[in-house]
């Protein structure tokens, strides 16, 4: 490598190596019956059966998805890769249709009877190569473009309900039907075996987030001592480690809460119950002694005014963070649930030491044309 070179990546290294001491929050309107989130990471949005994209200078530009009677009843979208492409529910003729949504176009998934004949079929998350994992059947399922504009099923274990799905193809199932009753949750893509996150007594996991390292996060039903709440935990290798969720009210069980998304630098978002009626959005970062639990209300941000952040849905590689949480309306003067985009902004040291090394940078060049010269 030239000496020149060296100088570039040092450079651009001190830029992407910023990390977030503070924060934009930017206020994406009522989440009034927005019952699905999801976020890519160029920073679209969905919310229901809306699609926001993001327009130079700031802003969107709302697109509007709407099933064929040309409203939003029973439909929505629940999920967007990088490739824009858009995942959707449409429950409006009786029994689901899945389908996917491009540039205006729909193309409906194939679907397959369960035991008693019943046709259906939902979705939940697509991947970056347009991997789709839902239900339909009698359990999870992955759809994967066949190549012409169609899509193969390929069937995940029996009775199990898919959740997520990373880019290698691991579908994230729990299984909440089986005749056994096991409440277990595991991961697969259908051609081998699955690998299911190690039970405990009176623990039951449910995964809802998974990534490229097949980390696994979720929420288990736990009981113990005559007591029973949903325990945030997470799942690397062999190891079940529980989030934690401080309780700050009295008799209030530790970590109570769930989880939204995971990226590939293992950052967790979520919420947690700090009491009754108290729920916070929540990031969990991993550290040499565990995990850290972060309140999303005690980080530095500056823009939209929200009064509590009750819950984080989703996280992209960049570090924005979607969810929704207590905004005072003026215009109605009321308060209601807003939902909100967190985006985190670079230290300013690392900002200055990115322009330092431009300008090493320039001044080596110049230092070379003068002695060629």
């Amino acid at each position: 490598m030239t000496l020149l070179a060296s100088h570039l990546l040092m450079a651009l290294g001190a830029g992407n190596a910023a990390a977030a001491s503070s924060w934009t929050i930017t206020d994406l309107g009522s989440a009034y019956n927005v019952q699905t989130m999801a976020l890519n990471d160029q920073g679209a949005v969905i919310l229901g059966n809306r699609i926001l994209s993001p327009v130079a200078g700031g802003g969107y530009a709302v697109t509007e998805v709407f099933n064929a009677q040309g409203n939003a009843n029973n439909f929505a979208l629940y999920g967007i890769n990088n490739s824009n492409t858009v995942i959707g529910v449409d429950r409006n003729a009786g029994s689901s249709q899945a389908f996917v949504w491009q540039a205006g176009v729909r193309t409906n998934l194939p679907r397959l009877a369960n035991w008693d004949h019943y046709v259906y079929s939902e979705v939940r998350q697509i991947n970056a190569k347009g991997q789709i994992i839902g239900n339909t059947g009698d359990g999870a399922a992955i759809w994967t473009p066949d190549g012409s504009g169609g899509y193969a099923i390929t069937e995940l274990d029996k009775w199990s309900t898919g959740s997520a799905i990373n880019d290698a193809g691991m579908g994230l199932m729990s299984n909440f039907n089986s005749p056994t009753a096991s409440f277990q949750t595991g991961y697969s893509n259908g051609v081998g075996g699955t690998t299911f996150v190690p039970e405990r007594a009176g623990y039951r996991p449910a995964g809802a987030a998974i990534n490229n390292s097949n980390t696994v996060a979720g929420a288990a039903f736990y009981e113990a001592a005559g007591y029973s709440w949903n325990q945030t935990y997470v799942w690397q290798g062999s190891t079940v480690t529980p989030l934690p969720v401080s309780a700050t009210a009295a008799n209030w069980q530790m970590n109570v809460g769930g989880v939204g998304g995971i990226n590939e630098a293992n950052t967790i978002v979520g919420y947690g119950s700090y009491g009754p009626y108290d729920e916070r959005a929540m990031m969990w970062t991993p550290g040499a002694l565990g995990w850290n639990e972060i309140d999303l209300n005690t980080v530095a941000y500056t823009g939209a005014s929200f009064g509590k952040l009750t819950q984080a849905r989703a996280i992209n590689e960049s570090g924005q963070i979607l969810g929704a949480g207590d905004y005072f309306d003026k215009a109605s003067g009321q308060w209601g649930q807003h939902v909100f985009l967190l985006t985190p902004v670079p230290e300013a040291t690392s900002s200055a030491m990115f322009v330092v090394g431009l300008l090493s940078l320039f001044g080596l060049m110049r230092r070379r044309q003068l002695r060629a010269g």
